[in-house]
């Protein structure tokens, strides 16, 4: 999708962008903020220790320090603390929360923990460290009572086996082995005497005194917090929405199957857009071409009548008058209303006009064109071939433009098309212009009776309202079954509001009424009913609409 196609999904769909918004403003600022006091927090507490004897933190004792953490995180530590604690969960759980650290470099020991309380965060970290430092105390007591204790078993059995051999020695003396046992056994007993003497001077423990316990300290709360108040709520919110309202809006743009812009039709039709019909308020099927009407929508089908006119001008010459049929892809595109306005337009620059229904399914053409139905034709299709192709004209309330509609006489829609184009070609051998609204090209077979019989096919394509495919699957049948130029108009679309409409009226005295320059010349054009180009063309008519018709495709 383009950035002019985004630009333009996101404007179709201005009012989901702007919902979306505004709930999103509403939502952020409709609960009330909550105080300071109420805000979940999270307290940190660390109690620390200092080891008492440097030496005993790399000696040979009875507990290393690497081993700390651990005695912090299982067995009878977290335990005992839980039990100080009075928490009853598990004390596996308890002993997860808390974070047990020494440093080598400085023999401090910190006890760590986050609570949702700063009492509870102080209490756990200055229990754990407690028990910790007693359990240290105990277990190395326990670990030198065992080594002690191994220690004199091992020296009370070396001294008896010593003072067995010394006996046997005494009663053999002259025997070699004995004496090396007894030498031998004599050395394990002194060294062992040795360090029973060492173990019981002095005994290395690895002990701790508290450096500061524990104080709570509020976390700073990590990424983007809750705001504090309603109108940054609100903005917050309303940000959000839109953010949201504008990829609705574009995901909306991408599955639209519609042709919403000029741009899009010429680029999926393969052909440039020669006129647009403004959109406009009221009963569409109106005729707006009238002697005493200029502004921009009865000008725009002046337009298209001139480049029609430009387009006849470039065929080959015929003493006939040219057809011209009007298509759109579907149902609701605008196409009657531009046939009959075409019509009259025609009638407007002095030519004797027949606007022709073929559309028998949903026959509107003459509702547009005359200030009551016409009465039904008191005919049958069997007739037709003996009739002389004025009696079915009926009057309009243009003069000089005439109707033929055969939707009062009983057939079906394709006889009646059919019929209708029998008579056509002895219609052009008395009128100037024929112009046919037909049915849709996409819905109905109709059509296709009157292309074969087409000058120019004027296409009808309504912005917002033509489906893609309908107008692609149109195109293709047109181009397929016909030779003739194919003239692409838009409908429904929006154009920039003038104020030059609006200055010819202020300037025209109150109750006046100026002939029209489109009234066309008085007299009749003779000889060659589709003129030239100068004929036909409206004096009023600008350079840039005469030179739209020189590139039509």
């Amino acid at each position: 999708m383009e950035k002019q196609s985004l630009l333009s999904a996101v404007w179709r769909h201005w009012w989901v962008v702007v919902l979306l918004a505004v709930i999103g403003g509403v939502l952020g600022a409709l609960p009330a903020p909550a105080k300071v006091e109420e805000q979940a927090l999270r307290y940190t507490a660390a109690h620390t220790l200092l080891v008492n004897d440097a030496e005993a933190s790399s000696a040979s004792s009875a507990v290393s320090p690497g081993q700390v953490s651990l005695f912090a995180s299982v067995g009878e530590v977290p335990k005992r603390a839980a039990e100080q604690i009075g928490y009853t969960g598990n004390a596996a759980e308890l002993a997860s929360q808390v974070v047990v650290a020494f440093d080598s470099s400085t023999g401090a020991l910190t006890v760590t923990t986050v609570q949702d309380s700063a009492a509870q965060a102080e209490l756990v970290a200055d229990t754990f460290a407690e028990v910790l430092n007693g359990y240290l105390a105990e277990r190395q007591d326990e670990v030198y009572q065992k080594r002690l204790a191994a220690s004199l078993d091992r020296l009370a059995k070396l001294e008896k086996q010593l003072n067995d051999l010394t006996i046997q020695v005494a009663a053999d003396p002259g025997s070699p082995a004995l004496a090396a046992q007894r030498d031998a056994i004599s050395r394990q007993y002194s060294v062992a005497f040795e360090q029973n003497q060492v173990l019981a001077e002095q005994p290395v423990t690895l002990s701790f005194t508290t450096l500061q316990r524990a104080q709570a300290v509020a976390e700073a709360p990590e990424g983007i917090t809750a705001p504090k108040s309603r109108a940054t709520r609100g903005l917050m919110g309303f940000v959000a929405g839109l953010a949201l309202g504008i990829g609705v809006a574009l995901l909306l743009g991408r599955v639209d199957r519609r042709i919403r812009t000029r741009e899009q039709a010429e680029s999926l039709l393969d052909m440039r857009a020669r006129a647009l019909i403004p959109k406009v308020k009221g009963d569409r099927r109106s005729l707006v071409v009238l002697s005493e009407r200029h502004d921009a929508l009865s000008d725009a089908y002046r337009t298209v009548r001139n480049i029609v006119g430009f387009i006849h001008s470039g065929l080959e010459p015929v003493d006939r008058a040219r057809v011209t049929v009007v298509v759109s892809p579907g149902p609701g595109e605008g196409k009657t209303s531009l046939a009959a306005n075409l019509a009259a337009a025609f009638v407007e620059a002095g030519q004797r006009t027949v606007a022709v229904n073929t559309d028998f399914r949903r026959p509107r053409l003459a509702g547009s064109m005359t200030a009551s139905p016409p009465p039904p034709l008191p005919f049958v299709l069997a007739d037709l071939p003996l009739l002389d192709p004025k009696w079915l004209l009926a009057p309009t309330m243009v003069p000089d433009l005439t109707l033929l509609d055969l939707s009062s006489l009983d057939g079906s829609a394709g006889d009646l098309a059919r019929a209708t184009a029998r008579v056509l070609p002895q219609l052009c051998e008395t009128a100037d212009a024929i112009v046919v609204d037909t049915s849709p090209v996409s819905s109905t077979a109709e059509v296709l009776e009157m292309l074969p019989l087409a000058d120019v096919v004027v296409l009808a394509v309504r912005l917002g309202i033509t489906p893609i495919e309908a107008a692609q699957r149109s195109i293709a049948v047109l181009r397929d079954l016909t030779t003739a130029p194919i003239l692409l108009v838009l409908t429904g679309g929006e154009i920039d509001k003038s104020t030059y409409y609006e200055y010819a009226d202020r300037r025209r005295p109150a109750g006046s009424r100026s002939k029209s320059a489109y009234a066309g010349p008085e007299r009749r054009i003779s000889g060659n009913r589709t003129g030239t180009a100068a004929d036909r063309r409206d004096p009023a008519t600008t350079d840039s609409e005469a030179r739209a018709g020189e590139h039509i495709e």
